[in-house]
Formats: C-alpha cells, structure tokens, sequence
C-alpha cells in the first residue's frame, strides 16, 4: 500500500490507534481504550506501516516502542485528529444556528429597538454569529433579498409586495410621531399650528417612502405646502443625533422616540396625531429555507415582540423637569 492510498484510506481509527499505542505502550492496553479486540488493533497497526512502508513500532515483551517515524506519525495524527474536532464543532455549531452570517435589510422603522434587541438577544447566545445589517428604503433592498444577498427584510410590510417570490410575516403595527429636542422653541409651546410646523427646519425620509408620503399629506389636506427637507435621510444614527443635538424637528417611529435610551433627550410634539405606520415584518424569499442562524435571528425577532408587554412612557413636553 503505498502513502497516497493511505491518503484516501486512513480512518479516523488508524490515527486513533497510533496515539493509543504511544500512550499505553500495549497493544491489548491500546485495544481496549478504543473498544476493539486485540486482533483487530493488530491488524490495524500492520494496515499503517504497510501504508507508510517503514515501521512505526517495535515489538517487544514489554508491548511496543515508537520509533522515530511512529513519533512523528502520532504527533501528526494529534494535528490530525485535532483539525477534525475543530470541524465537527464547526459543522454542529451552524447545524444548531450557533454560528454562520445573517445578512438583513432594515427599512427605515424596520431600524428601531426591535432589530437591535434581537440582535442582542441572539449575541447572548450564539456570540459566533456573524451579523450584517443593510439599512435603507424597500427600492434599494429587494433586489439584494432577491438575489440572496440578504436572507430577510424587516421594516413596513407595505414597502414590500407580498408576491410569489417574497412571503411576509407581521410582527407588530406601529406609530410615527414628530419629535424634537427637549430644549426646542416648539417643545415649551402648549399649542403649535401646522402652519408654524411647515416653516421649521425638518429632518426627514425621502420623497419615495411612504412615511414622507403619509406626511406630506397632512398638510396637502389642510391646503399648506408641505415644509421641505433641511436633511433627508433614512439613517436612525443621522437622525437621532441631529435631533438631539440641533433644532431640527423629525419623525420617529414610537418604540425609537420612547426607548429610555432616548425619551430624556427627546420629546414629541403634540402636534399632529401619531402617523400610522401599518404592519412591521420580516419579507423573506417565498419557498426558500433560512440557515440555522437566520432562523435563530428570526425566532429573537418573535421573542423580543413577546417579551414588550408593557407600553413605554411617552416622552411628552409635559415630562420635562
């Protein structure tokens, strides 16, 4: 047998078996470690050194001795033996959704506390989870869930047509309200007119996304041109830090504006009534499995929705100290 058949035909219990015979010197001793009978560990050895063409260990009265080749042969089959382990932890950890990539779009509300507690729920336990997150409008993203790039979207089912190609699951219904910064001129006021809101400075989504659009409307039915965007983006970092930190007003979905995290900094104009935002929800290709730790991600998603009971203190101009 020569050593590039031993390539294809070495098993596990051959690698086994040399690291048994280093460790206990006896063949019988070895044999028994492994749950095998002595014939067939002998058979095993003689199976090696044929493979090798040398000998990897000296019999005596005593039971065997490794020779220089044997050291060496134990000492890769370790190496060996090792890689395997690091494999079969590997392969078990993706099968259970303990490790591997999600990939998934957030379209803008989708970008609120849900996305981030689920995630963080999901690093608790499965901390070998690679996550990326893909923030932007529905135009940009389904595409890229199309194509596989992305294994789900979060944010207003609405954006996202429910079709043969992509199937939705509602999560929860949720609010926009307008909120500003707690030291705003328009936070001290008890009573602010729309006309006063369409001549402030405002951060807010693109022209294309149906909360802008839901917006703008308010004030196309009341016959008041709609106040033009100071800074339009869809990005929740953008927007919270320019609201926290200048007099722009902006619009927020409620579990962003109430989040403790925020509600000291932030209050909402009473204004205007809270903008429906309809069903938010995860749309994912139709008729295609997630991976292990997609769904682990998705389950999180569904636990963190369980889990908010209680409704969050709304951090109105009144609770200003």
């Amino acid at each position: 047998m020569t050593l590039e058949r031993l390539e294809r035909w070495a098993t596990v219990r051959h690698f086994r078996l040399a690291i048994a015979l280093f460790e206990y010197g006896s063949v019988l001793h070895a044999a028994r470690s492994l749950n095998l009978s002595q014939p067939t560990a002998s058979k095993l050895l003689q199976d090696l050194e044929e493979a090798v063409g040398s000998q990897l260990y000296v019999r005596n009265r005593r039971g065997v001795t490794p020779t220089d080749l044997g050291r060496a042969f134990v000492e890769r089959s370790r190496m060996v033996l090792a890689q395997l382990d690091h494999v079969s932890q590997a392969i078990e950890a993706l099968g259970k959704g303990h490790a591997g990539r999600v990939a998934i779009g957030s379209v803008l509300t989708g970008s609120s506390y849900l996305v981030p507690a689920a995630i963080a729920r999901l690093w608790a336990s499965r901390p070998s989870v690679r996550l990326k997150i893909v923030e932007g409008v529905s135009g940009e993203l389904i595409p890229r869930l199309i194509s596989g790039e992305l294994d789900f979207l979060v944010g207003r089912l609405s954006d996202v047509s429910s079709s043969a190609v992509v199937a939705q699951e509602a999560l929860f219904s949720e609010n926009a309200i307008i909120v500003a910064r707690r030291s705003h001129p328009l936070a001290r006021q008890s009573n602010v007119e729309l006309g006063e809101l369409a001549r402030a400075a405002w951060i807010l989504p693109p022209l294309e996304t149906t909360l802008r659009k839901q917006f703008d409307n308010i004030f196309y039915q009341e016959n008041i041109e709609p106040p033009h965007a100071t800074i339009e983006t869809t990005s929740f970092f953008n927007i919270l830090w320019l609201l926290k930190q200048t007099d722009l007003l902006g619009i927020l979905p409620q579990s962003v504006a109430f989040d403790p995290a925020h509600s000291k900094d932030l209050v909402r104009l009473p204004a205007l009534e809270p903008l429906v935002l309809e069903q938010i929800g995860i749309s994912r290709l139709a008729g295609t499995a997630l991976s292990p730790a997609a769904s682990a991600l998705v389950e999180a998603l569904r636990e963190v929705m369980r889990n908010t009971s209680k409704p969050r203190t709304d951090p109105s101009p009144e609770q200003q100290p």
